[in-house]
C-alpha cells in the first residue's frame, strides 16, 4: 500500500494554522486533535456574523489529512444542502491552496475519485518519495481500494497551448494570477463564470495589459474569460 497515514498531533498543529490565517471563513466540525481534519469553509463575501446565524449557514465541507514531513491532502467535497458546482469547489480550493502554499510550496498532484460519494476535489503535497509517489498516481496503485477518475500532475505541462516553453517564474506568476497551480487553469476555464463568481463574490475587471502565459485576459459582463489572440 502507497497511501501513507495521517497523525493527529500534526493535524491539530494544521488546524492551528489554517484558522490564525483563514480565521472565521473556516469553522472546524469536530475536535482537531484527530486523524481527519473536517470543517466548513464560508465564502469571504456569505461568512455569518455571529455564532446564531453559524448554526444555519451552508458552508462547504473540507477534509484534511497531514503526516509532517511526508505527505498533506486537502480535499474539498459538496456542501450538504446544496449541489456545489465544481467552479464554486475550485474557488474554495483556491482560498486553502494559497495559504498551504506559503508553508508548503506547490503541492504535487490534483485528483478526483471515481464513485466518491462526498465528490471531492484534492490538491497532495509529498515531502518525500515524490517520484514514487507519482508513479503510484500514475499506474493507480495510489489507494488500495479506490480508483482515480481524474488525475493531474503539476509541472508535467512544459509547454502552453500554442507551444511555448513555460518557465518556472511564468508558472508562478500564473499561479497567483490564477489561486491555483498553473496546471489546474484548464480546468478553472472550463468552470470560469462560477470560480470568478465565488472566487471574488462579485462581477471583476482585469486591468488592461494583463497577460496569462503569454494569453490577454480581457473582463466581459458577467464573467472573466481569457481571449486567445496572439
Amino acid at each position: 500500500m502507497s497511501e501513507c497515514y495521517s497523525k493527529a498531533s500534526d493535524c491539530e498543529k494544521l488546524a492551528m494554522y489554517l484558522k490564525n490565517k483563514m480565521g472565521s471563513s473556516i469553522e472546524f466540525v469536530y475536535n482537531v486533535h484527530n486523524q481527519i481534519v473536517e470543517g466548513k469553509y464560508f465564502h469571504y463575501h456569505r461568512k455569518p456574523y455571529n455564532e446564531i446565524e453559524r448554526l444555519f449557514e451552508d458552508g462547504i465541507y473540507f477534509f484534511c489529512k497531514y503526516c509532517e514531513n511526508d505527505f498533506l491532502k486537502i480535499g474539498i467535497s459538496d456542501s450538504n444542502h446544496h449541489k456545489c458546482s465544481l467552479g464554486e469547489q475550485l474557488a474554495a480550493l483556491s482560498a486553502f491552496y494559497e495559504v498551504l502554499s506559503e508553508k508548503f510550496g506547490e503541492p504535487l498532484v490534483f485528483y478526483i475519485l471515481k464513485d466518491d460519494n462526498e465528490q471531492k476535489i484534492n490538491l497532495q503535497w509529498s515531502f518525500v518519495n515524490k517520484e514514487e509517489d507519482i508513479k503510484n498516481f500514475k499506474n493507480g496503485t495510489y489507494f488500495d481500494d479506490r480508483k482515480i477518475e481524474r488525475l493531474i500532475i503539476f509541472g508535467e505541462q512544459k509547454v502552453n497551448a500554442i507551444g511555448y516553453q513555460i518557465g518556472e517564474i511564468a508558472r508562478k506568476n500564473n499561479a497567483r494570477i490564477i489561486g491555483l497551480p498553473f496546471d489546474l487553469f484548464p480546468l478553472v476555464e472550463e468552470n470560469m463564470e462560477d470560480y470568478v463568481k465565488y472566487k471574488t463574490g462579485s462581477q471583476i475587471g482585469v486591468p488592461e495589459g494583463s497577460r496569462l502565459d503569454c494569453t490577454p485576459v480581457v473582463s466581459y459582463d458577467n464573467d472573466m474569460t481569457l481571449e486567445k489572440r496572439f
